[in-house]
C-alpha cells in the first residue's frame, strides 16, 4: 500500500474484488494515524484510542473470513513509536505514512463468524 491509503479499508475492497472469503495476511511498514482497540470480557465492549504521530508497523497479523455474506477482518498489530516503545492493540484502522507491505494468502474455502452472546464477538462459526 501506498502513503496515504488505509489498511482496513483497502484489504476488504482487495478481498471483494478478488472474491477471497479465507485467509491471512501480515505486514510490515509504517502508519501516520491508528485507532486501535482493546475488549474488555467483563463489559463485552471495546475501548479505543487514536494515535496521530508517526508508527513503525513492527508485525501485523489478521485473519479473512465472512459474515452476513461480507467480508470480515480480524487484525492485531504492533507500532513502534519514537522512543522504541510498543503500542498494540486490534486494528480498528491505519493511515499508511509511507508504505505498507501486505502479504496475503488465501485459503480454499470458506469460515462464518457468528456473534456469541456469552462472550459477546462475532466468533468462527466451525
Amino acid at each position: 500500500m501506498e502513503k496515504g491509503e488505509k489498511i482496513i479499508e483497502n484489504i476488504k475492497k482487495f478481498c471483494t474484488a478478488n472474491n477471497i472469503k479465507l485467509g491471512y495476511f501480515f505486514a510490515i511498514g509504517a502508519l501516520d494515524e491508528a485507532e486501535l482497540a482493546h475488549y474488555t470480557v467483563d463489559n463485552k465492549k471495546y475501548s479505543s484510542k487514536n494515535f496521530n504521530r508517526p508508527l513503525e508497523i513492527t508485525n501485523l497479523t489478521g485473519n479473512i473470513t465472512n459474515m452476513n455474506n461480507e467480508v470480515y477482518l480480524h487484525c492485531h498489530i504492533t507500532l513502534s513509536d519514537e522512543e522504541m516503545r510498543a503500542i498494540a492493540g486490534h486494528l480498528v484502522e491505519g493511515r499508511v505514512a509511507t508504505t505498507c507491505e501486505i502479504v496475503l494468502i488465501t485459503l480454499d474455502g470458506e469460515i462464518n463468524r457468528k456473534y456469541d452472546n456469552f462472550i459477546g464477538l462475532n466468533l468462527l462459526n466451525m
